[in-house]
């Protein structure tokens, strides 16, 4: 059991480097994100709304591991936070498509891409919000966990 304790450390050891540059901590989270908000909601069912709590969770551990490597917790979470909101995306394709074809129908075609762009950067923008939140929080726990860190 412990050689196997040693193995996940060593594998892992990589993440906290401090030369270990931001976009590899925002991966690592948003995949953690994306993985958490896909199993959360196939197991839960999202017929009718979809749960980006997930998104948090990814965003905190790309913050704490930016915080123990290259410092930058904000920007890990914030690259996080819009990884992780991918399966959102992927999920409401349907619904977009129907409402931008209705959108465009009724009020035009200038109205429909009006109102999708509008779409997408509310949506956008609330990813980054979620990642900033949970990046600050990584970096808070960082800096509970090491009082060195300046989290």
């Amino acid at each position: 059991m412990g050689f196997l304790i040693e193995l996940v450390d060593m594998e892992l050891d990589w993440l906290l480097e401090e030369d270990t540059p931001t976009y590899v901590h925002a991966l690592f989270g948003g995949v953690v994100g994306i993985l958490v908000v896909t199993i959360h909601n196939l197991f839960v069912g999202a017929e009718s709304y979809y749960n980006l709590s997930g998104v948090i969770i990814g965003s905190a551990l790309a913050g704490f591991l930016a915080a123990n490597g290259s410092g930058q917790f904000k920007k890990a979470g914030m690259g996080a936070g819009i990884l992780g909101t991918v399966p959102a995306f992927a999920w409401s394709s349907g619904f977009l498509r129907d409402w931008f074809l209705t959108s465009a129908s009724e009020g035009g075609l200038v109205f429909g891409v009006l109102l999708l762009s509008m779409l997408i950067l509310a949506t956008g923008m609330l990813a980054i919000l979620i990642g900033v939140f949970g990046g600050v929080l990584g970096g808070w726990i960082a800096g509970k966990v090491n009082p060195e860190i300046r989290g």
